[in-house]
Protein backbone atom coordinates (compact mmCIF):
# COMPACT_ATOMS: atom_id res chain seq x y z
CA UNK A 1 0.00 0.00 0.00
CA UNK A 2 2.97 2.26 0.94
CA UNK A 3 3.88 1.45 -2.50
CA UNK A 4 1.18 3.36 -4.36
CA UNK A 5 0.50 6.13 -1.71
CA UNK A 6 4.67 6.86 -2.59
CA UNK A 7 3.93 6.74 -6.00
CA UNK A 8 0.60 8.77 -5.94
CA UNK A 9 2.59 11.53 -3.81
CA UNK A 10 5.39 11.99 -6.71
CA UNK A 11 5.28 15.31 -8.55
CA UNK A 12 7.36 15.58 -11.52
CA UNK A 13 8.51 19.40 -11.80
CA UNK A 14 9.86 20.55 -15.55
CA UNK A 15 13.15 22.47 -15.37
CA UNK A 16 12.00 25.97 -15.68
CA UNK A 17 12.31 28.03 -18.91
CA UNK A 18 14.55 30.68 -17.93
CA UNK A 19 15.37 33.51 -20.78
CA UNK A 20 19.04 34.55 -20.41
CA UNK A 21 19.28 39.04 -20.29
CA UNK A 22 19.69 40.44 -23.58
CA UNK A 23 23.29 42.46 -23.23
CA UNK A 24 25.19 44.51 -25.38
CA UNK A 25 28.51 45.86 -24.80
CA UNK A 26 30.68 47.96 -26.33
CA UNK A 27 30.73 47.79 -30.25
CA UNK A 28 27.67 45.61 -30.19
CA UNK A 29 25.66 48.03 -28.07
CA UNK A 30 26.36 50.93 -30.83
CA UNK A 31 23.37 50.19 -32.56
CA UNK A 32 21.35 50.68 -29.49
CA UNK A 33 23.03 53.13 -28.00
CA UNK A 34 24.09 55.29 -30.58
CA UNK A 35 21.05 56.44 -31.38
CA UNK A 36 20.24 57.72 -27.73
CA UNK A 37 22.97 59.83 -28.34
CA UNK A 38 23.05 60.73 -32.24
CA UNK A 39 19.19 60.93 -32.93
CA UNK A 40 19.63 64.54 -31.06
CA UNK A 41 18.91 67.19 -33.90
CA UNK A 42 21.86 68.89 -33.31
CA UNK A 43 24.22 65.67 -33.79
CA UNK A 44 22.27 64.59 -36.48
CA UNK A 45 22.26 67.36 -38.72
CA UNK A 46 26.06 67.67 -37.74
CA UNK A 47 26.01 71.27 -36.23
CA UNK A 48 29.21 70.36 -33.66
CA UNK A 49 31.87 68.61 -33.75
CA UNK A 50 31.54 65.26 -32.60
CA UNK A 51 34.17 62.97 -31.10
CA UNK A 52 33.52 59.74 -30.05
CA UNK A 53 35.95 56.74 -28.56
CA UNK A 54 36.37 58.33 -25.66
CA UNK A 55 36.62 56.65 -22.36
CA UNK A 56 36.69 59.64 -19.62
CA UNK A 57 38.37 62.51 -21.04
CA UNK A 58 39.99 64.11 -24.12
CA UNK A 59 41.93 66.73 -25.03
CA UNK A 60 40.57 69.20 -27.40
CA UNK A 61 43.52 71.23 -28.86
CA UNK A 62 42.93 74.75 -30.66
CA UNK A 63 45.18 76.96 -33.09
CA UNK A 64 44.62 80.87 -32.52
CA UNK A 65 46.75 83.81 -33.53
CA UNK A 66 46.13 87.77 -33.91
CA UNK A 67 48.95 87.66 -36.61
CA UNK A 68 51.55 85.70 -38.08
CA UNK A 69 52.46 87.81 -41.21
CA UNK A 70 55.56 90.25 -40.28
CA UNK A 71 58.09 92.35 -42.24
CA UNK A 72 60.72 90.10 -43.59
CA UNK A 73 63.96 89.55 -41.73
CA UNK A 74 66.74 87.05 -42.06
CA UNK A 75 66.05 85.13 -39.04
CA UNK A 76 62.38 83.92 -36.94
CA UNK A 77 60.12 86.49 -35.62
CA UNK A 78 59.39 85.67 -31.71
CA UNK A 79 56.74 88.56 -31.55
CA UNK A 80 53.70 86.44 -33.59
CA UNK A 81 51.17 85.20 -31.37
CA UNK A 82 50.42 81.58 -32.44
CA UNK A 83 49.02 80.26 -29.60
CA UNK A 84 48.02 76.37 -29.03
CA UNK A 85 45.53 76.17 -26.63
CA UNK A 86 44.02 72.69 -24.74
CA UNK A 87 40.81 72.33 -23.13
CA UNK A 88 39.84 69.10 -21.38
CA UNK A 89 36.46 67.47 -21.97
CA UNK A 90 35.04 65.37 -19.48
CA UNK A 91 32.63 62.25 -19.58
CA UNK A 92 29.71 62.51 -17.62
CA UNK A 93 28.33 58.98 -16.43
CA UNK A 94 24.66 58.45 -17.95
CA UNK A 95 22.39 55.86 -17.80
CA UNK A 96 18.45 54.96 -18.83
CA UNK A 97 16.86 52.36 -16.40
CA UNK A 98 13.17 51.95 -17.63
CA UNK A 99 10.27 49.91 -17.23
CA UNK A 100 8.04 48.89 -20.23
CA UNK A 101 4.92 47.96 -19.89
CA UNK A 102 4.40 45.27 -23.01
CA UNK A 103 0.65 45.45 -23.12
CA UNK A 104 1.26 49.23 -23.76
CA UNK A 105 4.09 48.57 -26.42
CA UNK A 106 2.19 45.84 -28.18
CA UNK A 107 -0.61 47.98 -29.95
CA UNK A 108 2.08 50.45 -31.71
CA UNK A 109 4.45 47.76 -32.49
CA UNK A 110 1.14 45.64 -33.80
CA UNK A 111 0.28 48.31 -36.40
CA UNK A 112 3.93 48.92 -37.40
CA UNK A 113 4.67 45.56 -38.61
CA UNK A 114 1.71 44.75 -39.42
CA UNK A 115 0.78 41.13 -38.40
CA UNK A 116 0.44 39.53 -34.48
CA UNK A 117 3.73 38.70 -33.55
CA UNK A 118 5.51 36.69 -30.96
CA UNK A 119 5.83 38.13 -28.05
CA UNK A 120 7.72 35.45 -25.76
CA UNK A 121 10.80 36.20 -23.80
CA UNK A 122 13.66 37.04 -26.11
CA UNK A 123 11.63 37.92 -29.94
CA UNK A 124 14.54 39.86 -31.65
CA UNK A 125 12.08 42.46 -33.34
CA UNK A 126 10.31 43.02 -30.01
CA UNK A 127 13.89 43.47 -28.07
CA UNK A 128 14.78 45.87 -31.10
CA UNK A 129 11.78 47.89 -31.13
CA UNK A 130 11.37 48.18 -26.97
CA UNK A 131 15.24 49.67 -27.22
CA UNK A 132 14.54 51.84 -29.96
CA UNK A 133 11.36 53.24 -28.40
CA UNK A 134 13.36 54.13 -25.13
CA UNK A 135 16.37 55.35 -27.51
CA UNK A 136 14.12 58.07 -29.21
CA UNK A 137 13.34 59.55 -25.99
CA UNK A 138 16.88 59.21 -24.58
CA UNK A 139 17.99 61.33 -27.44
CA UNK A 140 15.52 64.26 -26.57
CA UNK A 141 17.03 64.76 -22.94
CA UNK A 142 20.52 64.03 -25.11
CA UNK A 143 19.85 67.17 -26.90
CA UNK A 144 18.62 69.36 -24.24
CA UNK A 145 21.75 68.30 -22.10
CA UNK A 146 24.11 70.20 -25.06
CA UNK A 147 22.68 73.09 -24.39
CA UNK A 148 20.79 73.18 -21.17
CA UNK A 149 23.32 70.76 -19.01
CA UNK A 150 21.04 68.43 -17.13
CA UNK A 151 20.29 68.85 -13.51
CA UNK A 152 21.07 66.02 -11.84
CA UNK A 153 22.62 64.57 -8.49
CA UNK A 154 25.94 65.16 -10.39
CA UNK A 155 25.58 68.07 -13.00
CA UNK A 156 26.07 67.47 -16.55
CA UNK A 157 27.20 70.94 -17.72
CA UNK A 158 25.67 72.28 -21.47
CA UNK A 159 26.96 75.25 -23.42
CA UNK A 160 24.79 77.34 -21.92
CA UNK A 161 23.99 76.12 -18.24
CA UNK A 162 25.26 73.89 -15.98
CA UNK A 163 21.64 73.10 -13.89
CA UNK A 164 19.47 73.22 -17.15
CA UNK A 165 18.48 76.93 -15.68
CA UNK A 166 19.21 80.05 -18.02
CA UNK A 167 19.83 82.32 -15.59
CA UNK A 168 23.54 83.83 -14.05
CA UNK A 169 23.99 80.92 -11.54
CA UNK A 170 23.70 78.15 -14.38
CA UNK A 171 25.39 80.13 -17.39
CA UNK A 172 28.30 81.12 -15.41
CA UNK A 173 28.87 77.65 -14.46
CA UNK A 174 28.14 76.63 -18.35
CA UNK A 175 30.67 75.39 -20.64
CA UNK A 176 30.96 78.66 -22.56
CA UNK A 177 31.05 81.05 -19.89
CA UNK A 178 33.20 78.39 -18.09
CA UNK A 179 33.39 80.28 -14.78
CA UNK A 180 33.44 83.98 -15.81
CA UNK A 181 31.55 86.72 -14.85
CA UNK A 182 30.56 89.97 -16.78
CA UNK A 183 33.84 91.77 -15.94
CA UNK A 184 35.72 89.11 -17.50
CA UNK A 185 33.77 86.78 -19.46
CA UNK A 186 35.52 84.23 -21.43
CA UNK A 187 32.72 84.23 -24.70
CA UNK A 188 31.88 87.56 -25.91
CA UNK A 189 28.49 88.16 -23.87
CA UNK A 190 25.97 90.75 -25.86
CA UNK A 191 23.02 92.08 -23.64
CA UNK A 192 19.69 91.76 -26.24
CA UNK A 193 16.55 93.23 -24.97
CA UNK A 194 13.65 91.30 -25.17
CA UNK A 195 11.61 92.89 -27.76
CA UNK A 196 15.39 91.47 -29.78
CA UNK A 197 13.73 88.06 -29.52
CA UNK A 198 10.23 89.19 -30.73
CA UNK A 199 8.48 88.39 -33.64
CA UNK A 200 7.73 92.28 -34.48
CA UNK A 201 10.01 92.61 -37.49
CA UNK A 202 10.91 95.69 -36.26
CA UNK A 203 12.20 94.49 -33.38
CA UNK A 204 13.79 91.08 -34.51
CA UNK A 205 14.84 92.30 -37.85
CA UNK A 206 15.50 95.98 -36.56
CA UNK A 207 19.18 97.03 -35.17
CA UNK A 208 18.42 95.73 -31.81
CA UNK A 209 17.36 92.78 -32.83
CA UNK A 210 19.07 89.41 -31.70
CA UNK A 211 20.87 88.42 -34.85
CA UNK A 212 22.07 92.28 -35.81
CA UNK A 213 23.48 92.59 -31.94
CA UNK A 214 25.11 89.29 -32.34
CA UNK A 215 26.90 90.11 -35.51
CA UNK A 216 27.81 93.57 -34.61
CA UNK A 217 29.42 91.83 -31.14
CA UNK A 218 31.38 89.19 -33.52
CA UNK A 219 32.53 92.50 -35.70
CA UNK A 220 33.87 93.59 -32.55
CA UNK A 221 35.35 90.70 -30.49
CA UNK A 222 36.32 88.17 -32.72
CA UNK A 223 36.17 89.25 -36.56
CA UNK A 224 37.85 86.24 -37.74
CA UNK A 225 34.99 83.97 -37.26
CA UNK A 226 32.75 85.90 -39.80
CA UNK A 227 35.55 84.35 -42.78
CA UNK A 228 34.76 80.86 -41.43
CA UNK A 229 32.54 78.73 -43.96
CA UNK A 230 30.87 76.82 -41.33
CA UNK A 231 29.89 79.74 -39.48
CA UNK A 232 25.98 79.82 -37.72
CA UNK A 233 24.06 81.07 -35.38
CA UNK A 234 22.47 79.32 -32.83
CA UNK A 235 18.99 79.67 -32.01
CA UNK A 236 15.65 77.96 -30.08
CA UNK A 237 13.13 76.50 -32.44
CA UNK A 238 10.96 79.83 -30.67
CA UNK A 239 13.71 82.29 -31.81
CA UNK A 240 14.08 80.81 -35.17
CA UNK A 241 9.48 80.81 -35.46
CA UNK A 242 9.57 84.33 -34.36
CA UNK A 243 12.35 85.34 -36.83
CA UNK A 244 9.97 83.24 -39.91
CA UNK A 245 7.12 85.47 -38.72
CA UNK A 246 8.61 88.75 -38.88
CA UNK A 247 10.44 87.82 -42.54
CA UNK A 248 6.51 86.70 -43.83
CA UNK A 249 5.08 90.67 -42.56
CA UNK A 250 8.29 92.10 -43.91
CA UNK A 251 7.55 90.83 -47.18
CA UNK A 252 4.07 90.26 -47.24
CA UNK A 253 4.18 86.77 -46.59
CA UNK A 254 6.36 86.14 -49.12
CA UNK A 255 9.33 85.24 -47.22
CA UNK A 256 12.62 87.62 -47.45
CA UNK A 257 14.79 88.87 -45.62
CA UNK A 258 16.43 91.87 -44.92
CA UNK A 259 18.07 92.57 -48.34
CA UNK A 260 14.96 91.37 -50.21
CA UNK A 261 15.83 88.28 -51.77
CA UNK A 262 13.42 85.19 -51.63
CA UNK A 263 14.37 82.91 -48.51
CA UNK A 264 13.03 79.60 -47.72
CA UNK A 265 11.84 79.03 -44.50
CA UNK A 266 13.52 75.72 -44.34
CA UNK A 267 17.24 77.28 -44.84
CA UNK A 268 17.14 80.03 -42.55
CA UNK A 269 19.74 82.32 -42.64
CA UNK A 270 20.46 86.38 -41.68
CA UNK A 271 23.63 87.86 -43.76
CA UNK A 272 24.31 84.95 -45.18
CA UNK A 273 24.87 83.07 -42.30
CA UNK A 274 23.07 79.81 -41.73
CA UNK A 275 20.50 79.81 -38.92
CA UNK A 276 20.41 76.15 -37.11
CA UNK A 277 17.59 75.42 -35.38
CA UNK A 278 18.20 73.35 -31.82
CA UNK A 279 15.71 72.14 -29.64
CA UNK A 280 17.76 71.79 -26.90
CA UNK A 281 18.59 75.64 -27.13
CA UNK A 282 16.93 77.93 -24.44
CA UNK A 283 14.38 80.62 -25.91
CA UNK A 284 15.99 84.37 -25.34
CA UNK A 285 19.63 82.93 -26.32
CA UNK A 286 21.08 83.41 -29.23
CA UNK A 287 24.76 81.98 -30.13
CA UNK A 288 27.02 83.16 -33.17
CA UNK A 289 30.44 80.74 -33.74
CA UNK A 290 31.61 78.32 -36.03
CA UNK A 291 30.31 74.43 -35.70
CA UNK A 292 33.86 73.10 -35.24
CA UNK A 293 34.25 75.41 -32.33
CA UNK A 294 31.61 73.40 -30.34
CA UNK A 295 32.29 69.51 -29.17
CA UNK A 296 30.48 67.27 -27.91
CA UNK A 297 31.94 63.76 -26.92
CA UNK A 298 30.96 60.77 -25.76
CA UNK A 299 32.40 57.03 -24.97
CA UNK A 300 30.30 55.34 -27.82
CA UNK A 301 32.71 52.40 -29.62
CA UNK A 302 33.76 51.66 -26.31
CA UNK A 303 33.43 48.68 -23.47
CA UNK A 304 31.85 51.34 -21.31
CA UNK A 305 28.43 51.79 -23.41
CA UNK A 306 26.39 49.19 -22.34
CA UNK A 307 22.59 48.10 -23.60
CA UNK A 308 20.63 45.62 -21.38
CA UNK A 309 17.23 43.96 -22.70
CA UNK A 310 15.22 42.16 -19.39
CA UNK A 311 12.39 40.26 -19.33
CA UNK A 312 11.15 41.18 -16.14
CA UNK A 313 7.75 39.74 -16.85
CA UNK A 314 9.42 35.85 -16.86
CA UNK A 315 10.64 36.26 -12.93
CA UNK A 316 8.51 38.91 -10.71
CA UNK A 317 4.93 38.01 -12.14
CA UNK A 318 4.48 41.85 -13.78
CA UNK A 319 4.13 42.54 -17.61
CA UNK A 320 6.99 44.45 -17.89
CA UNK A 321 10.18 44.83 -19.70
CA UNK A 322 13.14 46.56 -18.78
CA UNK A 323 15.52 48.78 -20.68
CA UNK A 324 19.36 49.48 -19.21
CA UNK A 325 21.82 51.70 -21.18
CA UNK A 326 24.63 53.19 -20.00
CA UNK A 327 27.08 56.15 -21.68
CA UNK A 328 28.83 58.90 -21.09
CA UNK A 329 28.24 61.96 -22.50
CA UNK A 330 30.45 65.36 -22.36
CA UNK A 331 30.96 69.29 -24.05
CA UNK A 332 33.71 71.71 -24.32
CA UNK A 333 34.61 74.71 -26.82
CA UNK A 334 37.99 75.05 -28.66
CA UNK A 335 38.13 78.46 -28.67
CA UNK A 336 35.35 80.43 -25.91
CA UNK A 337 36.55 83.93 -27.11
CA UNK A 338 35.15 82.86 -30.73
CA UNK A 339 31.77 82.47 -29.47
CA UNK A 340 29.00 85.06 -28.93
CA UNK A 341 26.49 84.40 -26.68
CA UNK A 342 23.36 86.71 -26.87
CA UNK A 343 20.73 86.90 -23.74
CA UNK A 344 19.03 88.87 -21.45
CA UNK A 345 20.54 91.47 -19.20
CA UNK A 346 19.64 88.93 -15.67
CA UNK A 347 21.39 86.24 -17.66
CA UNK A 348 24.54 87.59 -18.63
CA UNK A 349 24.98 90.26 -16.76
CA UNK A 350 25.74 89.45 -12.56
Amino acid sequence: MSKYLSRSRRRDFAAPAVTPTTTYSGERAAPYVAPALKLAKTLTEGWVRQVDGIQNKAVISSLSSTGVVTNAACDYSSSDSLTLGERVLTLSDLSVMETLCRGTLLPTWAGMTGARQDMSAGNPEFVQFSLATIAGYAAQDVENGIWKGMDLTTDVTGFLSSNATFDNTGYRASILAAGGSSASPVAAEKVITAGGFSAASSQILGATGCFHEAYNQALTSCPAILNRPDIAFYVSPKTAGNFMQALGASGSFQGVNMQGVNQAFDTLQYLGIPIHVCPGMFDDAIILTYEDNLVVGSNLNTDYTNATYIDAWKYDGSDNVKIVMKFGLGMQVGIPGDCVVGALTAVITD
